[in-house]
């Protein structure tokens, strides 16, 4: 019975994980990605659209972790409440990354299992079988 308590917690807990700031700052060669609820997590691409999805990898990589550890992430700061800071470079961009839910679940092994075949699961789940 603790086994599934401990999974229906940490099912809550991925659900409940909010969409965080992130800050693009154009550099050399590419883009950083910064959180500024997560210290010194960071992430990079050589183009915006990268440093997007590497951010948001990073984001659902850290989430996990705090998750899984047992702990409660940070709550996500307000975008409109985030004062720029005088050294960010001219280009800078505010977004809000969202964490990969489904790649978490599956990850920690709390996602379902399908039953029989692929093309068996598939139906059952088109409501087909």
């Amino acid at each position: 019975m603790a086994a599934k308590r401990d999974k229906l917690a940490l099912l809550r807990a991925l659900e409940d994980l909010a969409d965080y700031p992130a800050m693009l700052l154009p550099g050399t060669g590419g883009w950083e990605v910064m959180f500024p609820n997560l210290a010194g997590l960071t992430a990079w691409g050589q183009s915006k659209e990268m440093a997007r999805l590497n951010g948001e990898e990073a984001l659902t990589f850290e989430l996990g972790r705090i998750v899984a550890g047992g702990d409660t992430p940070p709550p996500p700061s307000d975008p409109e409440r985030l004062i720029p800071d005088e050294e960010e470079p001219p280009g800078s961009e505010l977004v809000m990354l969202s964490p990969d839910k489904a790649m978490l679940r599956a990850r920690l092994g709390l996602g379902k299992k399908e039953k029989g075949n692929p093309l068996g699961a598939t139906l059952g789940r088109l409501g087909r079988k």
